[in-house]
């Protein structure tokens, strides 16, 4: 889920170039909207934290996959939008199969994504 239209196609653009086939999502309701009748089953939900805090967007993920009806062990990752120094380069479990990654560069994003859902 990626709200930004300047960030949207190049976020997709890599994941596609890494073998990611990827169904974009404005909010969440598009995202559920997506996802429902099961035609579309991801493997990992994807949300930028874009304005709001990281548990508000971990919480979107999980209202995401349980409303939506996909398998309740689907990875949640969350990009953080903001955060210090100190926090640049890590991911971090937050929650049961829940994480943030605060980014240091794309790569670091897509070694993430290949740990949690190798394509």
């Amino acid at each position: 889920m990626e709200p930004d239209d300047e960030t949207r196609p190049l976020l997709k653009h890599n994941l596609n170039h890494q073998g990611y086939r990827v169904i974009i999502a404005l909010d969440a309701e598009d995202a559920i909207e997506r996802m429902m009748g099961g035609f579309h089953c991801p493997d990992l939900i994807l949300l930028n934290q874009f304005g709001q805090s990281i548990e508000e967007a971990a919480r979107t993920g999980r209202r995401i996959r349980t409303t939506s009806g996909i398998a309740k062990d689907t990875p949640i990752v969350v990009i953080a939008e903001r955060y210090s120094v100190d926090l640049e380069s890590k991911d971090m479990q937050v929650g049961d199969r829940e994480y943030v990654s605060y980014l240091e560069d794309g790569q670091q994003l897509m070694d993430l994504l290949q740990k949690l859902c190798p394509v």
